[in-house]
């Protein structure tokens, strides 16, 4: 009989059109371990491909809405007028009181919806983060290991990784080291920007902001997915490709002689290959938390070169200002950097 339980199955009684007697089949294919985590694997999945627990919330308040106003026009009627009298001195009709009362009642119901997406998410995902100046090394249980760069988040499937899906979600930057497996199954690297790195053995670095997204391929063959406008794109990566794609989802690659160049953050280290004052502004934001504002056009396209051991915001702006011969001064929460010269 236990034989009888499969996927669709529990599907269907995940969405709890399963018989009587199928429950019964379920609870004791559940009596055994080895079921216990296929049958969290497949309820994650399920769940992924499944909207209905999200929130109807504008469809239900307003059909709430017209049930209130129809149910408050019936009973007014019905009122004495000394009723209506004292609501009116109170400065307020009743439907106005009710309405308020609603709208109390929808936001209940949407702190009470965005919690369950919450919990949702902490339950199907192990969360490892880093805070500004923070590197975190990860070792995954399939062999593949992370380092985590400052700002960072890595989600990691907290049912069947290593197992029947390698798929993590990355917000910030991270490099990554991946272990082939006997089974040839794919890691795949998802980003909000809807980029897909999607690999087998290899090492890479990708960086995903709010400015758009950017990968680095070391060693081994990558293949990118993201979306242009309605489009799927594909694109295949090779070693020493750098590949950016900006919020449209426009792509574009081009080669680089040191790949590990855009991991050395790992070690401290930053290297600057041309870099302007303005895009180092973007590395002071994402890395560090701070703000900085550059005085003067030409100065933010003034480019830097070199490689710059630093643990610290001030440690790594004190060496540049002083290579490039450049002032810096703190007003408020912001670093103003100006040359020296003026």
């Amino acid at each position: 009989m236990e034989t009888n339980v499969h996927k669709y199955l529990l599907f269907d009684h995940f969405a709890g059109k399963s018989t009587a007697m199928q429950k019964r089949l379920i609870e004791d294919w559940l009596k055994h371990p080895q079921n216990q985590e296929l049958f969290y694997e497949w309820l994650v999945e399920w769940e992924r491909h499944s909207p209905q627990y999200l929130p109807e919330l504008d469809q239900k308040l307003e059909a709430y809405i017209q049930h209130m106003a129809h149910s408050q026009h019936a009973g007014t009627a019905e009122q004495p007028e000394t009723i209506q009298e004292n609501t009116s001195e109170q400065g307020g009709s009743p439907w106005r009181f009710n309405r308020r009362l609603l709208w109390s009642a929808a936001s209940l119901f949407f702190v009470l919806g965005l919690a369950a997406w919450l919990l949702q998410d902490m339950w199907l995902y192990t969360t490892y983060r880093t805070a500004y100046n923070e590197t975190k090394t990860l070792n995954l249980i399939d062999g593949t290991k992370v380092i985590l760069n400052s700002n960072s988040s890595l989600k990691i499937p907290s049912f069947g990784f290593g197992n029947r899906t390698r798929e993590v979600i990355l917000t910030g930057e991270a490099n990554f080291s991946v272990k082939h497996t006997l089974d040839n199954q794919k890691f795949i690297v998802k980003t909000p920007q809807n980029l897909e790195v999607v690999v087998l053995g290899t090492e890479f670095t990708v960086y995903s902001r709010v400015r758009g997204s950017k990968v680095v391929l070391d060693k081994g063959k990558v293949q990118l997915r993201y979306q242009q406008g309605n489009t799927q794109k594909e694109m295949m990566m090779a070693p020493g490709d750098l590949v950016t794609v900006d919020l449209a989802g426009l792509a574009n690659v081009r080669k680089i002689q040191n790949p590990k160049n855009h991991a050395a953050w790992a070690a401290h280290r930053f290297v600057f290959e041309g870099t302007t004052l303005q895009e180092l502004t973007q590395l002071f934001e994402d890395n560090f938390g701070l703000k900085i504002r550059i005085e003067g056009e030409e100065l933010k396209k003034l480019t830097l070169y070199g490689s710059f051991q630093a643990h610290s915001a001030e440690e790594l702006l004190k060496a540049l200002t002083e290579a490039a011969n450049l002032s810096y001064t703190i007003q408020n929460d912001s670093i103003i950097v100006t040359d020296s010269l003026f």
